[in-house]
């Protein structure tokens, strides 16, 4: 006969954001311990609040299927010696597989006759082996931070206070930490709480609601979104779901009751996202949202019964009042002095000790941000420069406010307010409001160009001026969110469409350093190298998202910076010409002849810069090959001005039949030296002509591509 298997490990109370991930890897580690252990089940299934992790197994066997399989040991000849009685390496071999010599048999290989153990492994039972595998499952977990409380130094996420195992009717007996199994079962926390005995793991949710606990999280959350829009009803408006704190308080409760209250309207003078700031963030709780924006009444939440309701909801009330009143203070004071005048204030604000204060780093920004626009201009991109260079200036001026001193996930946000407030024209405000922009991979970009070039500027000189000292992340370190920065930089130039050369930005913001940083015009190189290839690696990470191939964006890589626009589209039609038939294989006559040049550059053979003469070369085939070169040249021209990659590497395949007859009769290294140095540099312009579209020598064959595809992932 099956049985139901329950473990609940009860825990001090877990972070919100530890419940998830912990569940789905104590659902996962335990099937995989059952199967490793050939113990059958049905199925199976998670649940849990912050206070407990469980995992419910249905149909578990009662013994472990018997394992038979076959080992090979030493060679037959070894079985007996020539007084006819068993060898010690036949012993030896018998005794390790719990057999005795005259049970060995033999097996032919092809390497030849080999001594055959025939091990059974008989099932055991399921009690005994549930007491090794479920301690050993529990030491497993993994969380993003862990603690020690015992002598045993076992490391969880918080200190394990009760072991509940049961299969079927019988606990499985294990002790882990100091705490010994068994089939008690703790309810609600606080006065009156008490616990429970499980008679049988299938009453283990029923036992539980009884105690006011529903452990099922799914369950849970049905029934707190059920009670919320009851609640947001009495508050007369819509629930802000907005955020993420439906999840994160279906982790923080067992038995969660909401519970309405009110504010002054007063305080709805206080910038909306100050007070949801207060409201989510602080107390966790829900704003309600009327036809005009929020409205003075909150959901808050409380983990317990229904009794002292009005109790609860005056607590509420008082706790919020405090925290506006502080919110409104604040506010207060910021708004007697405008943004120009905090911008003094940053001289006190330490930005890194090597780079000195906010104040020199937003000059620098401002800086960066008006040479940018003056790059832009001469690409005829549209742009206030004026309200860049503010928004640049003002970007971290509210840094030094007292809200954002208390709120620090409010800067970006409360400049913009504090600039509106200033009277500032509205392009400025919004462009400091999104200064920090995206603040997450996949969240929101600057609305505006302007906005777009000042966050732009803030992220670059954030990036050299972290390299530049020697602060570049690690494996498990990125202080100051460096690739993040560098992955919004990256969003910005292509989402934005901004014409603008990365690199040189990358040199004038590591020039603008020069007062700060002392750097070699070495050190300045190899600092300007680490930087491309820093931002390049994010933007490979960004392209294969997006389905490109490695080799693809390889193709791509050189000059790929200086207008990433204008890279992703040069690697949107290779992805689309490599479908041709004749791509991947023109690809490798390319690399033919890429090698052949570099072949010939390590042996020291002078190549003319300024291509072929026609009257040297002598073979039709090189005759044909100069023709197709000056036409395609023209024809690339054309496409390229056009920004039409795809027309113009459609013209680079047409090139692989007079490249093809070219390799069959021409022999570039000819012994004649005038007529090998024409050849090579037939060869040097071909080469120079496709990679103003792609460096096709990085494109594998299928066989090779999908191989590094493998790799990477």
């Amino acid at each position: 006969m099956s049985k139901d298997l329950l473990l609940e490990i009860f825990v001090e109370p877990l972070p919100a954001r530890f419940l998830a991930p912990t569940l789905e890897q104590l659902l996962e580690k335990t099937q995989a311990a059952l199967r490793d252990s050939r113990l059958g089940f049905t199925s199976a299934a998670s649940f849990g609040t912050q206070r407990r992790l469980a995992v419910f197994v249905r149909g578990v066997e009662e013994k472990s299927s018997v394992l038979s399989r076959d080992v090979q040991g030493p060679p037959a000849r070894l079985l007996k010696g020539e007084d006819g009685a068993f060898t010690p390496q036949a012993e030896g071999f018998a005794r390790k597989h719990g057999l005795e010599p005259a049970a060995l048999e033999t097996v032919a290989t092809p390497k030849g006759e080999f001594l055959l153990a025939r091990v059974v492994a008989p099932g055991e039972s399921a009690l005994k082996l549930l007491a090794r595998i479920l301690p050993e499952t529990i030491k497993s977990l993994e969380f993003p931070k862990s603690l020690e409380w015992e002598a045993s130094r076992l490391r969880f996420g918080r200190p394990i206070r009760g072991l509940t195992a049961i299969l079927g009717r019988s606990v499985i007996p294990f002790e882990l930490a100091g705490v010994r199994s068994g089939r008690i079962l703790r309810g609600l926390a606080g006065p009156g709480g008490k616990p429970a005995s499980l008679p049988e793991s299938i009453e283990y949710r029923e036992t539980l609601r009884d105690l006011l606990v529903v452990v099922d999280p799914e369950e849970r959350r049905r029934t707190l979104l059920k009670r919320l829009e009851a609640a947001a009803v009495q508050g007369g408006g819509k629930l802000d779901f907005e955020g993420g704190l439906l999840e994160e308080t279906v982790a923080m409760t067992e038995h969660p009751v909401p519970v309405t209250g009110r504010f002054r309207e007063e305080y709805l003078r206080i910038p909306v996202p100050l007070l949801k700031m207060v409201l989510k963030k602080q107390l966790k709780f829900f704003p309600l949202l009327g036809g005009k924006g929020l409205v003075a009444a909150f959901v808050g939440v409380r983990d317990g019964g229904s009794e002292g309701q009005t109790q609860v909801r005056e607590g509420y009330e008082r706790v919020l009042t405090a925290r506006l009143s502080d919110a409104a203070f604040f506010l207060g004071r910021d708004e007697k002095t405008s943004l120009e005048f905090k911008l003094s204030m940053l001289a006190r604000v330490t930005y890194q000790g090597k780079l000195g204060s906010m104040a020199e780093k937003s000059q620098r920004v401002q800086a960066l941000a008006q040479w940018m626009c003056a790059q832009l201009r001469r690409r005829d991109f549209p742009l206030n420069e004026d309200a860049a260079a503010a928004i640049a200036r003002l970007g971290y001026a509210d840094l030094v406010c007292e809200t954002v001193k208390e709120f620090p996930e409010l800067q970006g946000a409360m400049g913009g307010y504090y600039a509106r407030h200033d009277g500032l024209d509205e392009r400025v405000a919004l462009g400091v409001e999104e200064f920090y922009y995206p603040v997450a991979a996949k969240s929101a970009l600057p609305v505006t160009a302007e906005g777009a070039v000042a966050s732009l500027a803030g992220k670059i000189d954030s990036l050299a001026g972290s390299l530049a000292v020697g602060v570049a992340p690690t494996g498990s370190a990125d202080p100051f969110a460096l690739r993040r920065q560098a992955t919004g930089a990256l969003r910005i130039l292509l989402e934005k469409q901004l014409p603008l050369d990365l690199e040189a930005a990358l040199v004038e913001a590591l020039r603008l350093l020069e007062g700060r940083v002392a750097l070699s015009a070495a050190d300045g190189q190899r600092v300007a190298g680490e930087l491309r290839d820093f931002i390049w690696a994010r933007a490979q990470s960004l392209f294969d998202e997006q389905g490109y191939l490695v080799d693809e964006i390889r193709s791509v890589r050189e000059g790929g910076l200086r207008d990433l626009p204008d890279t992703l589209r040069r690697l949107i039609a290779v992805h689309a010409v490599r479908r041709h038939a004749d791509f991947e294989p023109l690809a490798a006559v390319f690399k033919r002849a890429a090698n052949i040049l570099k072949q010939a550059a390590q042996k020291g053979e002078v190549v003319p810069e300024g291509g072929p003469e026609r009257a040297a070369l002598r073979e039709p085939a090189e005759l044909a090959l100069l023709e197709a070169l000056d036409l395609l040249s023209a024809q690339m021209t054309e496409h390229l001005a056009a920004g039409s990659y795809d027309a113009c590497l459609r013209a680079v395949v047409a090139l692989k039949p007079k490249l093809d007859e070219f390799f069959a009769q021409v022999m570039v290294m000819a012994e004649d030296r005038a007529l090998r140095a024409q050849r090579l540099a037939l060869l040097a312009r071909l080469v120079r002509l496709i990679k103003r579209a792609a460096d096709l020598s990085e494109i594998q064959g299928p066989e090779k591509a999908e191989a590094r595809l493998a790799a990477a992932r």
